[in-house]
């Protein structure tokens, strides 16, 4: 026993004693560590020298600049400024990658890198740059550029414009990307795997990760990288400490936050206002709205949803949309939504009669995708008369509860989807045909043979998913990083073109979802209890082919230090436990779900309890700093849903 203690007491010791005064290694599993992944490659063609100054013109340097030495290169130069070329002057987003870049040397090496507009003799400097803001690196990484521009086709796979190079040239190192959010993304990267910073949390006390080092080198240099969605991140609005989280970890959705490159999520719900805001609109005009079951009107006070058969409201949204577009040349995009989760009412005597989608082509009133090709026959008329006015608008709508049928009617070209996952399952992936074995939720086994008809008849798709916001979410944490990884790769085979997930955000504050359930906690406390679910999900949206274990591993030695071990036994106890769970048929489990249900079905019953809260208890005893009071809340929640039963 002795013998075994002092064997465990080094393990944990050694991630202490190797991170002292030297530069991590490069993080296990990091999307440029994954062989095979073509959204991740090295860049090994030469640099082609300029045949010009790139930087003349810039501003000179000023009399009083230091030079830190603690930041060099693999082979031992100095890197001593961040170089922000004078092109990038007025791009907000580049202006944050090179204050981002200087706070987090600061923060690892306790040094003040100076911003300046070129390099300087004697030492190197990290550039960053995209060529609107130094346009001589189209010449010397043309190749990196040409690949981070190649967006790919649904046929070829698709790619995000926002990847990044990271090359070094001399004694400089270039961070590039072929638009802004590429060089951005291309900072944090470089920090994460040369400076070994995590960001899990939006409050940094927490949240940001990493061990003060004396010195450090760039060393992972010379890859490119792209990730394989245009859209990925997160459905919670613009606040910013949140939004800066979300960014660091390399994702583009959030709220629209301009200098982080996030941008909203084009998706809404209501839409009486896209109808009544037309120039079109007829405020006496009973056609716009639902009936009754004798078809009188209901107005806009008593109608669920617009009157989709009506080629009168088709014609008043499209008009809308044309206005808007007309009076912002930047605008090229309308969105047709419905109201949440409240289905549809009557259109009678409409919803009585056979309906003609194309000429001689009808479904019937008892056709089970009889309303949403109706409802997608208006999206069409919408979508023609609007492309007529602005030949390159796009027009967006929902599948989730009007158009969750597969409709009859062809589907305009220019017609895009978010797709709402409503009632998914979370035992399987959502691709996956077997989930008609596991339940009887219908809305759930319909979405493997949805999912891929839109993908490939609709111009592009957004996927809306629930990862992150289950409503008792602040008692247990869920286990489903494989669901996700699964999802996300069949998604990138399909030509999927973003993933977002509806959250919680990382805010101490209530929120009316947990009220509404009656869950004890914080928004806060969601991502004490699910931290590497949301960290994972990050990671896996910019790489669907990371290696899962090797970053669960990662996250543990950084995030919770000695704790890591037991740490790491929680989270393979809880994975085993809910994957044994899995395997019985149930009800939905889905964002929803209960806390005594969850803890019955995928901790007593699969008989892990102990070994969990036991797990729990030595990470407590073992932990130091921050992590503590993470690690305490979730063995508090765990040892109080489990002493609910009369035994486990």
């Amino acid at each position: 026993k002795t013998v075994l203690a002092l064997l465990l007491s080094l393990l944990m010791l050694l991630p202490l004693l190797v991170s002292c005064g030297e530069t991590p290694a490069n993080v296990p599993g990091a999307s440029s560590d994954v062989e095979g992944t073509s959204g991740s490659e090295p860049a090994t063609e030469p640099v082609t020298e300029p045949e010009t100054d790139p930087f003349e013109g810039a501003d000179p340097l000023p009399e009083d600049l230091e030079i830190p030495s603690c930041l060099k290169t693999a082979d031992g130069s100095i890197l001593g400024t961040i170089v922000l070329p004078k092109g990038a002057a007025e791009d907000p987003i580049l202006n944050t990658a090179a204050q981002e870049l200087q706070y987090h040397l600061k923060k690892v090496l306790g040094a003040d890198f100076a911003i300046v507009s070129k390099p300087g003799e004697g030492y190197g400097s990290i550039i960053l740059a995209t060529p609107a803001s130094l346009p001589a690196i189209s010449e010397m990484f043309a190749d990196d550029l040409a690949w981070l521009a190649d967006l790919g086709s649904k046929e070829t796979g698709k790619w995000g414009s926002d990847g990044f190079a990271i090359r070094q040239a001399g004694d400089d190192v270039y961070v590039i990307g072929a638009v802004s959010k590429g060089t951005l993304n291309g900072v944090y990267d470089l920090i994460e795997d040369n400076l070994g910073v995590l960001w899990t949390h939006a409050d940094e006390a927490k949240g940001l990760i990493y061990d003060a080092l004396e010195e450090a080198a760039i060393e992972k240099v010379d890859y490119r990288e792209k990730s394989p969605f245009t859209t990925r991140g997160f459905l919670f609005g613009n606040e910013r400490t949140n939004a800066l989280l979300v960014a660091r970890n390399k994702c583009n959705s959030a709220g629209y936050v301009e200098d982080l490159g996030l941008v909203g999520s084009r998706c809404g719900h209501t839409v009486p206002w896209i109808l009544t805001g037309s120039p079109n609109y007829d405020p006496e005009e009973t056609e716009y709205w639902e009936t009754d079951d004798e078809g009188n009107c209901l107005w806009q006070a008593g109608s669920l949803q617009l009157n989709p058969f009506s080629e009168k409201t088709a014609d008043a949204v499209a008009a809308y949309f044309i206005a808007q577009m007309e009076a912002d040349p930047n605008n090229r995009f309308g969105f047709i939504g419905e109201a949440d989760t409240r289905g549809h009412g009557r259109c009678a005597p409409w919803d009585t009669q056979p309906f003609e989608y194309a000429p001689g082509e009808f479904v019937q009133p008892e056709d089970a995708n009889y309303y949403s090709t109706v409802f997608f026959t208006m999206v069409n008329r919408v979508a023609r008369k609007v492309k007529e006015a602005i030949p390159d608008a796009i027009i967006g709508t929902f599948i989730c509860r009007l158009g969750q049928e597969i409709p009859s009617c062809a589907i305009e070209d220019n017609v895009m989807i978010c797709y709402a996952c409503a009632d998914e399952d979370y035992t399987v992936s959502i691709l996956d045909s077997s989930i008609t074995e596991h339940t009887t939720n219908y809305s759930a086994n319909t979405h493997w043979k949805n999912i891929p008809f839109w993908a490939e008849n609709a111009c592009t798709v957004t996927m809306y998913h629930y990862y992150l916001c289950n409503c008792f979410g602040t008692e247990f944490g869920w286990p489903i990083w494989d669901r996700i990884q699964a999802d996300l790769k069949g998604y990138v085979k399909l030509g999927i073109d973003g993933v977002t997930t509806d959250g919680l955000a990382d805010l101490n504050q209530g929120s009316a979802w947990l009220d509404c359930y009656g869950a004890a906690g914080t928004c806060s406390n969601y991502w004490d209890m699910n931290e590497l679910l949301c960290w994972l999900y990050q990671k896996l949206l910019w790489n669907p082919d990371e290696d899962i274990p090797s970053l669960i591993t990662y996250f543990c030695d950084k995030v919770y230090g000695a704790a890591s071990p037991y740490m790491q036994e929680y989270y393979s106890l809880m994975h085993q436990g809910f994957e044994e769970g899995a395997k019985v048929p149930h009800e939905l489990i889905s964002l929803i779900l209960h806390k005594t249900l969850y803890y019955r079905e995928f901790v007593k019953k699969p008989g892990i309890g102990h070994p969990v809260l036991d797990a729990l208890e030595q990470a407590y005893n073992a932990a130091e700093g921050p992590c503590k009071e993470t690690i305490k809340y979730i063995w508090d929640n765990v040892l109080a849903n489990m002493n609910t039963f009369r035994s486990f």
